[in-house]
């Protein structure tokens, strides 16, 4: 009695989330979604990143908290051009282009992991001056995924696996450029103003199984490939940091990161503590 209960939130939501997983039965598997509402109620306070995420969070949980308009405490960290000593912990040289996998989970298979990238190939065809890194789902780091090759990849030296850093910032500090597909990763890493491509063979499936909040394919945050070989040629080729893909995170940026601005925690403390 008379705590503050503030949901700080894992990021910007793309896919569906509370009530609305009641219309995805495969997507909802494990998940007691009359239960997370009751524990919705709650909350006193949800904190978004921008206007996009405080109406999915107030149609998701139809439940007695408010949105606070402060931008997400975990990114100030981003936003203010905090260091990271993940390159030379990792022997990773100064002049290398870092760039990151970050996958997330497929609801529709069993188990949620589906080998989308053959990240080995890949590696070999960024070439020379290049690492890449590749950091699993959460729900997928104990999981087949790693036994299916990556860990063996990162022992050869061809990728480095991330998925076991525990902090999420220093590996996208790390990072010049950043590979998913429909994680919400890629809100958090648009706040560093870096390149961002979209790998999406699988968006009509993963939509449909899934339920997303809008249309990553008509909103990206940076080129959008559909293809190994597709996506190998935008790095090749330099396209992954042209014009187009700065347009494209712009606009990502003025909707998704709206209330970003490095000073969310102070906020916090300031308003609702």
């Amino acid at each position: 009695p008379g705590s503050v209960h503030i949901h700080t939130h894992q990021g910007t939501p793309l896919t569906y989330l509370g009530a609305d997983l009641l219309d995805k039965p495969g997507a909802r598997l494990g998940v007691d979604v009359p239960q997370l509402l009751r524990r919705a109620d709650r909350w006193d306070h949800r904190l978004v990143a921008g206007r996009h995420a405080e109406l999915v969070y107030e149609r998701a949980y139809p439940c007695h908290f408010a949105s606070a308009r402060t931008g997400s405490p975990r990114n100030d960290v981003l936003v203010n051009g905090g260091s990271s000593d993940f390159r030379e912990r990792h022997g990773i040289p100064d002049d290398h282009t870092v760039v990151l996998y970050a996958p997330t989970r497929r609801d529709y298979r069993r188990g949620g992991h589906v080998d989308r990238i053959d990240v080995a190939r890949l590696a070999a065809d960024l070439g020379e001056g290049h690492t890449l890194v590749v950091r699993l789902h959460p729900a997928l780091a104990t999981g087949p995924a790693r036994g299916l090759g990556l860990t063996e990849l990162d022992r050869s030296g061809i990728v480095l696996d991330a998925t076991d850093e525990p902090e999420l910032a220093d590996v996208l500090h790390a990072a010049d450029a950043l590979i998913t597909d429909y994680s919400s990763v890629m809100f958090d890493y648009a706040n560093l103003d870096r390149p961002i491509v979209i790998h999406a063979d699988d968006w009509e499936l993963y939509r449909q199984t899934r339920g997303v909040y809008f249309d990553l394919m008509a909103e990206p945050p940076g080129h959008v490939t559909s293809s190994q070989r597709e996506l190998a040629t935008l790095f090749t080729s330099g396209r992954w940091q042209d014009g187009e893909s700065a347009r494209l995170r712009s606009r990502f940026r003025a909707r998704h990161c709206e209330f970003e601005d490095g000073r969310a925690a102070e906020r916090v403390v300031r308003t609702l503590l």
